[in-house]
Parts: structure tokens; C-alpha cells; sequence
């Protein structure tokens, strides 16, 4: 079996050529359809993500958690109850945006109007094709997920382009992105067909109950976790018009890059997490967990750093001089992303937390549902963000406390607060260090664009040799790279 290490590389590397496409294409389409067609384009892939990520439940993810406790029959089994249970979800989802679509913003009732069976068809294909996300890496086959992220994403983004700069029209983009997710889900038919098999009817009633104890909770705790993200978004979406909510989701666009890399490697871990938790070994778990964050803290929080001294240029260079009014949102988010970029949620899922998870997510979702309703009245587009972020800080806090007493292990071992601390201060002193020379030089905003960011993670390197500090990530590479998958 390759190392942890190796197969994080190779997935995360997939993911990351995903989400380069995913926002160079927004680039493209930004200059072929108007601002005006681009807001829509927006809310159409908001209006899928809140579905996309509201409605699973969590129980595709589960998938991670049983495959290594599962024979054969069992996986079909599992396989089987996630794609019913994804069907029946969808389904309500489909119904209850029709059935209140009364109440959704002005510009997302006309996308309703106007696209409406293209939209239901693409949320049933898109919703299925979840599986994808999390199977191959249940079992065991992450060349072969990496290989389909990378085909699928380049597909999606050649249709949608190729339409955008031929047809110069909505609808044709998203036909084009319909096409790709059919595609998507027919690699998903063919890998089931291969790898694991499917069992569909008749449903173990006693398994499926199983598999919704486990994953439910969680669910509920991800909706509530991704209704608190998504908040600002629709408040966002119902206060201002389609192309200032365009705006506002270029943030999120850039973000995606830092959360990929976080995601995966949790995916990873889990099945390796769950396999040591099952022999009792807790002390082995905990070590993975905590050298995996300071390794990914080393990629991380430079690339925050970088991201937030020079958001401005970035953004101007990237979507023209119309989207940098976004720069201050991105700036917010990058807090957040700074602190749950240090994965604590495979603890919980190993340790089945899900009702704590629940718990905590709900306590503090009035919370960040009023601050960002109070933000944006005072404070315009950037108050919007300030709700979640500060829930987030919140909810992280209520997570370390409650893993501590599960665990039994103070809050100062659960992670490697010290490493932690040295590499966001030396992320933070070399972009403070890159944007006073960029400021004293005064380029262009497109050279400051690509030379401030590469500036801070130039000197960053240099930190790490001139301290010698390179070594000690190193070994700590070797440590966890070493280990392999169950």
C-alpha cells in the first residue's frame, strides 16, 4: 500500500488542478457574459451547493468510516442505502424549492423561471455524483479518484468555456455544465460496477439504521456547520442585486484552494483514524492527527498570508477592477480559514461526536444568523461575513473542549500548539515583510499581484532554512509520510 503521504500528494494535487479550473473558469465567464449573467450564474451554484451540501447528511462521508469494518456484501450494502437515501433527499430538495420559491431572492426566482428543469435535472445527477468524492477513497483506490478529478474538471470547464466564448449565453453554460456532471456520475456507475458492486433492494433495515445513527448526527451538525456559511450568501443574495452577489462570491472562489488540501487529507486520515480506533490505540491516532496539522500548516497559513496582504491586486488581476470591492470579505474568511485549517473533525468522527457536533453547531447558529444580519446593515458586504467567521471561532472552541473530556486529554496536547505557533508567526512576518517592499516599489497591480504573493512564500522558504526549522518538518514528514492505509 503507498504511504499516507504519497497518496495525499497524489489526491491533493487532483483536487488542487479541480479548483484552479474551478476558478480560472469563473475568469473566463466573467468577460464573455456580463456582470449581470455572471450573478446568475453565481446564485445557480449557490442554490446547488446549499442542496449539495444540506441534504446528504453526511452519509456519503460515512462511507469512510465502515469500508475498513465492512466484508464484501456489506460495502454493496452501504453503497446501495447512500444512493437511496441521496435520491429521496434530493427529491424533497427539488420539491420544497419549487414549493417556496415565493420566498427565494428576485434574481434566484427568475433562474427559477427561466432554467427551472435544467436545474432539477442537474441537482439529481450533480447530488449522486457525491459518491464519487469519498468511494474510490473508501476503497482504497485513490490513483484512481485522482484520475477522475482531474478528467471530470478539465471536462466541465472545457464545455462551459467553449459555450461561454461561442454561445455567450447562460443557458448554454449551464447545459454545458449538465453534460460534464452526467459524465461525472457515469465514472461513478462504472467504478461501483467494478470495484464494489451495488446492492440496491431488498434494504437491511437494520444496517441502514446503522449507517443513519452514525451519520445523522454529523449530518445534522454539517447542515447546521454549512447553513451558518451559507447564511451570509442568501442574505447576501436577497439585500443586494445579482452582481454585487457575484461579487461577494469571489471570496469564497479563492478559498477553495486552502479548504481542498484540508478536506482531502481528512478524508484520507479517517479510514487509517478509524482503523486505530478500533484496536484501541488512541495515542497512534492522535499522533497522526497532530503531525498531519502542523505539516499542512506549513503549505497553509503561508498561502493565507499571502492571500491576505495582497487580496486587492489578486482580485483586480483575476476578475477585473469590478470584483476588488470583494478584497475585504476575502480577508474575513481568511480567519476563518486560518483556524479550521488546524483539522480537529476527524477526531470527532472517529470518536462519534456527532450529537456534540450537533449541539454546538446549533447553539451557535442564532448567533451568526443575527451578526450577519447586524453586519450587513451597518457594515455592507464585509458585515455579512463577520457572522459565520465569528461562530466558527465558537463552535472550534466548544469542539477542543468537548474532545479534551472525551478523550481525556488536555486541550494543550490535543495539538502542537507550539509548531502551530511558529509557522503562522513566520507566515505572518514575511507578508508584512512582502508588502512593505511591494508598497515602497509601487508595480503594477497585475506584477504585484504575482510578485507579492511568490515574494512571501520566497522568504517564508528562507526562514525555514536560515533557522534550520526545514529540519524538523522534515522529520516529522518522514514520521507521517511512513505510515500507511489500513
Amino acid at each position: 500500500m503507498a504511504s499516507i503521504l504519497r497518496q495525499a500528494v497524489a489526491l491533493s494535487t487532483a483536487r488542487y488542478i479541480e479548483q484552479a479550473i474551478m476558478v480560472l473558469t469563473p475568469v473566463v465567464l466573467v468577460r464573455m457574459i456580463g456582470p449581470s449573467a455572471f450573478g446568475e450564474y453565481r446564485l445557480f451554484w449557490l442554490l446547488v451547493t446549499t442542496v449539495a451540501l444540506l441534504f446528504p447528511f453526511d452519509l456519503p462521508r460515512s462511507l469512510l468510516f465502515f469500508f475498513v469494518r465492512l466484508d464484501s456484501e456489506g460495502r454493496r450494502l452501504y453503497v446501495g442505502q447512500t444512493v437511496l437515501f441521496l435520491l429521496a433527499t434530493t427529491t424533497i430538495a427539488a420539491l420544497l424549492i419549487f414549493v417556496f420559491r415565493n420566498a427565494l431572492p428576485p434574481g434566484m426566482k427568475d433562474l427559477l423561471y427561466d432554467h427551472g428543469f435544467l436545474l432539477t435535472a442537474f441537482l439529481f445527477v450533480w447530488n449522486l455524483g457525491l459518491i464519487l468524492d469519498v468511494l474510490p477513497n473508501a476503497a482504497g483506490q485513490i490513483r484512481w479518484q485522482a484520475q477522475a478529478v482531474v478528467a471530470t474538471s478539465v471536462l466541465r470547464a472545457a464545455l462551459m468555456i467553449f459555450a461561454a466564448v461561442f454561445f455567450q449565453q447562460l443557458e448554454m453554460v449551464l447545459i454545458a455544465t449538465l453534460i460534464a456532471a452526467c459524465v461525472r456520475l457515469g465514472l461513478l456507475t462504472y467504478f461501483i460496477a467494478r470495484y464494489c458492486g451495488i446492492r440496491l433492494f431488498p434494504l437491511d433495515k437494520l444496517q441502514f439504521r446503522e449507517q443513519l445513527r452514525y451519520a445523522l448526527p454529523f449530518g445534522v451538525g454539517t447542515l447546521l456547520f454549512h447553513t451558518r456559511k451559507l447564511t451570509e450568501q442568501w442574505i447576501v443574495a436577497s439585500v443586494f442585486s445579482s452582481a454585487v452577489f457575484g461579487v461577494f462570491s469571489i471570496a469564497t472562489t479563492l478559498l477553495m484552494p486552502t479548504e481542498v488540501l484540508r478536506g482531502g487529507v481528512a478524508n484520507l486520515l479517517l479510514p487509517k483514524m478509524s482503523h486505530l480506533h478500533s484496536l484501541g490505540n488512541q495515542e497512534e491516532l492522535l499522533r497522526l492527527n497532530k503531525q498531519g496539522n502542523v505539516i499542512l500548516g506549513a503549505i497553509i497559513f503561508p498561502t493565507i498570508a499571502a492571500l491576505f496582504a495582497f487580496s486587492d491586486e489578486i482580485i483586480q488581476f483575476l476578475f477585473t477592477k469590478e470584483y476588488v470591492s470583494g478584497s475585504s470579505v476575502l480577508r474575513i474568511y481568511l480567519v476563518q480559514t486560518m483556524v479550521y485549517s488546524i483539522e480537529i473533525t476527524t477526531l470527532l468522527n472517529v470518536f462519534k461526536q456527532g450529537v456534540s457536533n450537533m449541539r454546538y453547531e446549533a447553539l451557535c447558529l442564532p448567533f451568526a444568523v443575527l451578526a450577519s444580519l447586524v453586519g450587513v446593515r451597518y457594515y455592507g458586504l464585509p458585515g455579512a461575513a463577520i457572522g459565520s467567521v465569528l461562530a466558527s471561532l465558537m463552535v472550534y472552541v466548544l469542539f477542543l473542549k468537548r474532545l479534551s473530556e472525551v478523550m481525556r486529554v488536555p486541550v494543550g496536547r490535543l495539538q502542537d500548539w507550539k509548531n502551530l505557533g511558529k509557522i503562522s508567526i513566520a507566515s505572518l512576518i514575511c507578508a508584512l515583510v512582502a508588502r512593505f517592499l511591494v508598497d515602497a516599489l509601487k508595480p503594477s497591480a497585475s506584477v504585484a499581484a504575482i510578485v507579492g504573493p511568490a515574494a512571501v512564500l520566497t522568504l517564508y522558504a528562507a526562514v525555514l532554512f536560515a533557522t534550520r526549522y526545514y529540519r524538523t518538518l522534515a522529520e516529522m514528514r518522514r514520521e507521517w509520510g511512513s505510515m500507511r492505509l489500513a
